[in-house]
């Protein structure tokens, strides 16, 4: 439910960006992969892990950036460019 919840409203922020486009108005999507933090304490971190405070500084950078979206940690966007074509099937196996 957590994965899905996100994912719609990282394609509801998508949108919108896309409709806010020209009007002045600017949207920064920030796509953290696994936060080590209070929520997720207990938890084994997951490779690539990042802290609040990174999340914090890569957003701030961004947004003097001008950037649209930013990744924490970077390696994460090419990661993603390619598993987005991974069948669902691949996906449904992978560890949780």
């Amino acid at each position: 439910m957590y994965g899905s919840a996100k994912a719609g409203l990282d394609g509801f922020a998508s949108g919108l960006a896309d409709s806010l486009h020209g009007s002045g108005v600017r949207l920064l999507l920030v796509r953290p992969g696994f936060v080590i933090g209070r929520m997720t304490e207990g938890m084994s971190p997951a490779p690539f892990s990042s802290t609040p405070d990174q999340v914090a500084d890569a957003t701030v950078a961004a947004l003097r950036a001008g950037r649209g979206e930013v990744w924490v940690p970077k390696v994460l966007r090419p990661m993603f460019a390619l598993l987005k074509h991974a069948p669902r099937a691949l996906w449904r196996r992978m560890p949780r």
